[in-house]
């Protein structure tokens, strides 16, 4: 297998040996790369050692679980995805405050009674969102290829973290819906505790984020 780096994107791509000396093009932008002819190309952040065995995040195109420190995934809670309904609603609660102070800028005893429940509407909609918003950017799960990490809060901040090696259980929870929006809570525990250490709530594709951090646990 030969690892390159897409000369556009800077993706870590993979290709089969009897590609080498040819062009691809890479799935993720596009552009076409020439593939190199040695086998010693590596994805970004890799570094490789001659006549080592790549580990299972190394030949997945992620950061070796070996070598300094770096990131390799960062998630917040969902919005829409998480809870459509709500969303949607509060979304068309603006959209017909906004209307409704449109229509309520002519003259007439009727338009004067519309333009304040207008006003209310579109703000208090609006302000909900924000609300939420500023809760959603409050909230974090980081992936390096060390340790995971939970960050809450923007003003007074509080951390939870585990390290992959000690990591004992995985879980993932979703409603019928949130499999179908590809929502769910992902909670961590080690093996130093009984209870859970890292839950974060609507985040997007919890399924794809438990497999990269397989990539770095002692499976």
């Amino acid at each position: 297998m030969i690892y390159l780096k897409c000369d556009r994107c800077d993706k870590p791509l993979e290709v089969d040996d009897e590609l080498a000396g040819k062009k691809v093009e890479c799935p993720h932008c596009g552009d076409v790369n020439l593939v190199p002819e040695a086998r010693t190309a590596a994805p970004v952040g890799v570094v490789s050692s001659p006549g080592k065995k790549p580990g299972r995040a190394e030949a997945a195109g992620y950061p070796p679980d070996h070598g300094p420190e770096v990131p390799v995934l960062k998630v917040r809670p969902a919005m829409l995805r998480a809870r459509p309904a709500t969303f949607l609603t509060l979304a068309a609660g603006v959209l017909a405050g906004i209307t409704v102070i449109v229509l309520a800028s002519g003259t007439g005893h009727l338009a004067k009674w519309m333009l304040w429940p207008g006003i209310a509407a579109a703000l208090a909609c609006s302000g909900v969102l924000a609300v939420w918003k500023v809760k959603t950017m409050g909230s974090a799960l980081e992936i390096s290829n060390k340790r995971s990490i939970e960050r809450r809060g923007i003003f007074a901040k509080a951390t939870s973290e585990v390290l992959h090696d000690a990591i004992r259980n995985i879980q993932i929870d979703q409603t019928f819906w949130n499999r179908v929006w590809r929502v769910g809570t992902i909670a961590i525990s080690s093996s130093g505790t009984e209870g859970v250490e890292i839950q974060v709530a609507d985040v997007p594709n919890p399924h794809r984020i438990r497999e990269i951090i397989d990539l770095y646990r002692p499976l």
